[in-house]
């Protein structure tokens, strides 16, 4: 599975975790010269690593190869590594300030809070694997791969609620307006409230015959690749929801 780039100033930062021989590089955007490159186990994952401003700096974080670990994105030094999770995850690590949010994976599960520092906070023995998960305020919400919506304090770890949507998921949710939106497998869209005090779904709307894209929003607008059927045939289409205009 390949992972996609990630930009941080003048570097393109890569990943390639695999059994192989794993390592994270950085590479210089204009010549394309290794700026740095450190290595990783030798074991399959695929989370992509994440830049954030977390404890007062950036850290280039990523999961998978049973620990979370985190590098200086401008030299590639590790600052620490925390046993957990599992040998493979999928998801994109999530952030606060001043914690770090992540969940996996196979063969084990877990989902764990940690400090900016790499100390452990607390765990749950609940495994968001292909889709990220996302942050809201004091809460956690991740959407198991069998479509069940997890709501965490990111304080305490504690499950304040969790409800089980139709369907199967691989897009991660994602967050408008305190809203939350994601896609099924089946291609329908579920819209319900990023709140604390329990599920409360808002629309859940058929938009083609499968979807595994996350949305995306830009300008007040809503984007969705979605799968259709025709004739046996499968084709993607671009879906582009926005306000109604007004008729002319």
């Amino acid at each position: 599975m390949p992972l996609p780039p990630l930009l941080y100033k003048s570097f393109v930062i890569i990943a390639a975790d695999n059994r192989g021989g794993g390592y994270i590089a950085a590479l210089d955007r204009k010549s394309g010269k290794i700026a740095w490159r450190v290595s990783r186990p030798a074991v399959s994952t695929y989370s992509s690593p994440v830049v954030a401003h977390v404890g007062g700096r950036d850290q280039l974080l990523i999961s998978g190869c049973d620990q979370v670990a985190s590098f200086d994105p401008a030299t590639g030094k590790e600052n620490w590594s925390t046993p957990c999770l599992a040998e493979a995850t999928c998801g994109t690590i999530v952030t606060t300030d001043d914690k770090i949010f992540a969940s996996g994976g196979y063969p084990k599960r877990e989902t764990v809070g940690l400090s900016a520092e790499g100390k452990l906070l607390w765990s749950d023995k609940t495994k968001i694997y292909e889709p990220s998960m996302l942050v809201e305020g004091e809460q956690l919400y991740g959407i198991t791969d069998d479509g069940i919506v997890f709501c965490w304090s990111t304080e305490t770890g504690d499950v304040l609620w969790k409800h089980r949507l139709r369907g199967s998921f691989s897009a991660s949710p994602i967050l408008c307006n305190g809203l939350i939106y994601v896609p099924n497998l089946s291609g329908e869209t579920f819209v319900f409230k990023a709140q604390k005090d329990g599920f409360e779904e808002v629309a859940v709307n058929q938009l083609g015959s499968d979807c595994y894209a996350s949305p995306a929003v830009a300008d007040g607008e809503l984007f969705l690749r979605v799968g259709t059927q025709s004739g046996g045939k499968r084709q993607e289409e671009l879906v582009c929801i926005g306000a109604d205009q007004p008729a002319e």
